[in-house]
């Protein structure tokens, strides 16, 4: 039994390293053996159990940021994605000593992924394939497949080395298939770089405040973020789309105090898309506003995909006697999304986690040239949230194959290509917890990909695929 849990924690440790630091993201590869080998042999209850510490210690090690907002939600948290451990132990338990492991077990944790992502409010943050966002040669079939199908071939290796150490029944047509597949992959990369056909770029000056969540609670530290506010757009381009972070207006707008932040865009002669807490009927929206160079509102965006308990309590007529995390209480989401137009250009917004899931962004790439993602992710204490954030982002532009921008109030900012090319503001050798702008000129691409015609198919293909394993092969 001692042995069962230390592999399964050494092996979610193991994969929660890579979230940590990408520097070891080539650890992915193989980290997952020791728990497939539990996985392999482990009696049902015994397995069950190592299953749990196992989701406890990846979620918990890639995850544990969440406790600079909430201990308690932490917690309930790692309970919850831990179950979807169990579920893929004992989904995987049926397949992994069976000849086609090396695709069923993997289509398992696809089919997990999927799950995990969809129910409920959905949690796709650190879904294994996000680890090799750095590996521009391997992730180009996101174009097609999605992410997850990155997480495929990660539990590919992973099982076929399983098999040569473990059970010793790594067959040389294994091995070819493994092989071949991969080749496969990196070969489509190399042969769909090129082809990324781009039709022009625009102007974006991207806005990194770095102001503390503390200045938005004192009436004189709000005029000091505003200071800073205007202090930062002064220095950008006057002919590119000026943007501010979530939030970054320190004031919660509605009728009465509105003039005062369209003036505040009047007076930085910029068309400007700013972040602010909007009240109106006595809800407040996370909203993102639209202004020309003269203060004139062009458009709004309200926030439709909330944090749960961040921004609402969900089922607030049972759970009255807790608080939402926010300065303001529940939020109340948005209905659709918004197309703004910024010169000939077309884009909308993705405001905080909105961009982490796959469907939503999808949906909301429509004919737009450029997305845009303005996010605060100052209460998660910086690395190695920001970077994993950064690093979704990376995968929504390439498997839509649309520019992304992000402007966040404490880092990381910056754009991905559709292409999956990366820039970020650093200052000095920071890229978070500092004050900067980001000047730039950002590539459009308007063909639309695969995955943004079909949309999550391979985790569908994944599940007729393990039917097809179970029931019809003997």
């Amino acid at each position: 039994m001692r042995v069962f849990l230390f592999c399964a924690i050494s092996s979610g440790l193991a994969v929660a390293l890579v979230f940590d630091a990408p520097v070891f993201s080539f650890i992915a590869w193989g980290a997952l053996v020791p728990f497939l080998w539990v996985t392999g042999i482990a009696p049902l209850r015994k397995g069950i159990f190592a299953a749990l510490l196992f989701g406890l210690a990846y979620y918990g090690a890639a995850l544990f940021w969440i406790a600079h907002v909430t201990v308690a939600g932490l917690i309930a948290l790692l309970l919850y994605l831990s179950c979807y451990s169990i579920l893929f132990f004992l989904l995987a338990r049926n397949f992994i000593n069976k000849p086609l492991a090396i695709i069923s077990v993997p289509a398992c944790w696809v089919v997990v992924e999927f799950l995990k992502e969809s129910i409920w409010t959905g949690f796709g943050w650190a879904n294994l394939g996000y680890s090799q966002y750095r590996n521009s040669y391997l992730i180009q079939i996101a174009d097609i497949f999605g992410v997850k199908f990155i997480s495929f071939l990660i539990l590919m290796v992973n099982v076929s080395v399983y098999e040569a150490l473990c059970k010793r029944s790594l067959t040389r047509n294994k091995i070819i298939f493994a092989c071949l597949l991969l080749a496969l992959v990196f070969a489509y990369s190399f042969y769909r770089l090129p082809k990324v056909h781009l039709t022009g770029s625009f102007n974006i000056a991207l806005i990194q405040p770095n102001i503390p969540e503390v200045y938005k609670w004192d009436q004189e530290l709000k005029f000091k973020a505003v200071e800073k506010l205007e202090k930062l757009g002064a220095k950008t381009e006057a002919s590119a789309l000026l943007i501010y972070p979530e939030a970054a207006w320190p004031y919660v707008i509605d009728e009465s105090n509105f003039e005062q932040l369209r003036s505040f865009v009047a007076n930085s002669k910029r068309n400007a898309l700013i972040g602010a807490v909007a009240r109106l009927n006595d809800k407040f929206y996370n909203t993102a506003l639209l202004f020309d160079s003269k203060g004139a509102l062009l458009g709004g965006y309200r926030k439709i995909k909330l944090v749960p308990f961040g921004e609402y309590v969900p089922m607030r007529r049972y759970l009255s006697f807790i608080s939402a995390i926010n300065a303001v209480g529940d939020m109340s989401p948005g209905s659709k999304a918004k197309v703004f137009s910024q010169a000939d250009k077309r884009f909308s917004v993705l405001i905080c986690f909105e961009d982490v899931s796959p469907s939503f962004v999808r949906d909301v790439r429509g004919e737009n040239d450029f997305l845009v993602n303005i996010t605060n992710d100052d209460w998660f204490g910086g690395e190695p949230e920001a970077s994993q954030h950064f690093s979704i982002m990376v995968f929504r532009a390439i498997e839509n194959r649309i520019s992304i921008v992000r402007a966040a109030n404490t880092g990381i900012s910056g754009w991905v290509s559709p292409k999956g090319e990366m820039v970020t503001l650093k200052i000095g050798n920071s890229r978070v917890y500092s004050e900067g702008l980001l000047n730039c000129v950002v590539p459009q691409a308007r063909e639309k990909s695969i995955y943004t015609k079909i949309g999550d198919i391979f985790p569908v293909l994944c599940g007729f695929m393990l039917f097809f394993n179970l029931f019809v092969i003997k």
